[in-house]
């Protein structure tokens, strides 16, 4: 009888210590994890925008003053919707102390736009703001105007407009183009009403048309 009393004395104090042994574990486990993690120290100060107004194509500069640990400096430029439509990006060697980090890009299409800085630390830290409306980009003043040169029936087109991104051609005997500086040949002589339509960035359009005689 006192043979089972100590078996079962045993395996209930062996029992114990593997359950106290395995909680001991995995609250040091626990505290360990949570002593590695450390604070974002990252800031943005300040940015701005240099340049924010122009006629398209326009270079915008930024200037975005840091403190903490900073890594780098991503600077976005989004339109109405929310898209991104360009993005630049500066990368600090040095940034414990207050740092200025600078970056530029090319709007080619007019419109209004908003920026977002992120200001980026070690791992997935990061912070950042954002500026509505910041830059406005116009098209420029969009004036249609071609040149031609004949030599025979064959008409070498130029074009001599402002502004202009796109340009269509109606030669007059039902033939067309798309190119900004054309060629044609006429199968008859005769006098031929020419028209050019040009488009602007902002996919704004004008037209000339002009009489071009054929002999």
């Amino acid at each position: 009888m006192n043979v089972v009393y100590s078996y079962e004395l045993m395996k209930r104090t062996t029992t114990f210590f593997v359950l106290a042994l395995l909680a001991l574990t995995l609250c040091t486990a626990t505290a360990g994890a949570s002593s590695t993690s450390t604070a974002c120290n990252v800031k943005i100060v300040k940015f701005t925008v240099n340049n924010p107004t122009g006629t398209a194509p326009a270079k915008v500069g930024f200037t975005t003053y840091t403190a903490g640990n900073v890594t780098s400096v991503q600077v976005q430029v989004l339109d109405k919707n929310g898209k991104v439509v360009a993005s630049c990006r500066s990368y600090c060697t040095h940034c414990t102390v207050k740092h200025i980090c600078n970056c530029s890009l090319t709007l080619k299409n007019p419109g209004t736009y908003d920026v977002k800085v992120t200001a980026y630390g070690t791992g997935s830290c990061h912070v950042e703001q954002t500026k509505k409306s910041a830059i406005t980009i116009k098209a420029v003043n969009l004036v249609p105007n071609f040149t031609c040169s004949a030599s025979g029936k064959k008409v070498t087109f130029k074009d001599a407009s402002t502004g202009a991104a796109k340009w269509s051609w109606n030669f007059g005997d039902g033939s067309k183009s798309t190119l900004k500086n054309p060629t044609h040949t006429y199968k008859k002589a005769g006098k031929y009403k020419v028209c050019l339509t040009v488009c602007n960035s902002g996919n704004s359009c004008k037209s000339i048309c002009k009489t071009v005689t054929v002999k």
